[in-house]
Formats: C-alpha cells, structure tokens, sequence
C-alpha cells in the first residue's frame, strides 16, 4: 500500500490495487457519473419509443413532407425557379413549390413532377406564380407530364392518409437525399 495523489483532486490517498489511481470520493463521484449516463441514455432510448408510438398520422406526414422538400431542393439546386429565370444558388434560399397545391390535391403531394424548385418571391408573394409555373412544367418536363397532372388532380379517389403511406414516403426520400448530400 503507497501513497499518491489523485488524478482528478490532487489530495493525497493510499492506494490499495496497482491500478487506482483516484481517491475514494472521486472514484464514487465517477461510478456515480457512469450511472447517471447510463441512466439518461436509456431514458433517451425509451423517449424515442414513447414519442414513436405517440406519432399521429398527421406527425407522419409533416415528416414525409419534409423529407420530400428536402428532397426536391436538393434535386432542383442550380437550376432556375420554375417560374422565372431566378437563380436556384442554395438549398435554404428557396422553396419546394407545389403547381397544385398540397392542401386541395393530397394525390399529388409527393408527385416529383407537381413540385419544384421556386424562389420565394414566386412561390410566396405571388402565389406560386402559377401561369409562369404552367409554362415552366412544359419546358421543363413536357405538354405529356402537365396533362398527367392534371388527370391525376382530377382523380379524388386516390387521396392517401395513412400511417404506413406517409412512413414509405419518408424512407424512400430520406434514403435518395442521402444519396444526393454524399
């Protein structure tokens, strides 16, 4: 048995094993932090599992759609806004403009083609600007694509709410915008 000083306090302890190198409160003081991570961390665990089965069907689709956004201005970076020749520069300088909006045609929320890159003043101050939009969707993708939109906006019988749609359409944008950000 030696005596030493302690690595965390400095104060001077007899050692009783070749591999102490702490003082007794410090070494509770540690087994005590050790616990108190292990605690919280397991609380963080069980935290996500309460909130997961809490999630609402609207929860899902808030992060579907965030998913989708992120997706489409990552995809429509440096491009023009599809209603004007504005410069698409960063993917937090614009939005993900819908040309039939999400609230009153659900079945094309997630359409790739129904949403595109659009500077703010377009998409906000001029309402998505939709006569410029119009054009823009013809230019870009063709007269056959705006026909299909409009066929499936039509369509009210393929409006989807439900948990497991909203949860495939997260997965499957969270996965490609990791694609694209690697």
């Amino acid at each position: 048995m030696s005596v030493l000083k302690c690595k965390k306090c400095k104060l001077e302890f007899k050692q009783y094993t070749s591999i102490q190198n702490l003082c007794f409160d410090c070494t509770v003081k540690k087994a005590k932090e050790i616990v108190q991570k292990e605690r919280e961390k397991k609380w963080k665990k069980e935290k996500s599992i309460i909130k997961e089965k809490l999630k609402t069907v609207t929860d899902y689709r808030k992060e579907a759609r965030y998913w989708f956004q992120r997706f489409i201005r990552l995809r429509d970076v440096g491009k023009s806004c599809i209603s004007c020749d504005f410069k698409l520069s960063s993917i937090t300088k614009f939005d993900a403009g819908h040309y039939y909006s999400a609230s009153g045609t659900p079945q094309l929320l997630f359409n790739e083609f129904n949403c595109s890159g659009q500077c703010v003043f377009c998409n906000q101050h001029k309402s998505g600007n939709l006569i410029e939009y119009r054009k823009g969707i013809i230019k870009r993708y063709g007269i056959k694509v705006l026909n299909d939109l409009e066929t499936l906006a039509d369509d009210k019988s393929k409006r989807v709410i439900s948990k497991e749609y909203y949860i495939e359409i997260a997965e499957k944008y969270k996965k490609l915008c990791k694609q694209i950000e690697q």
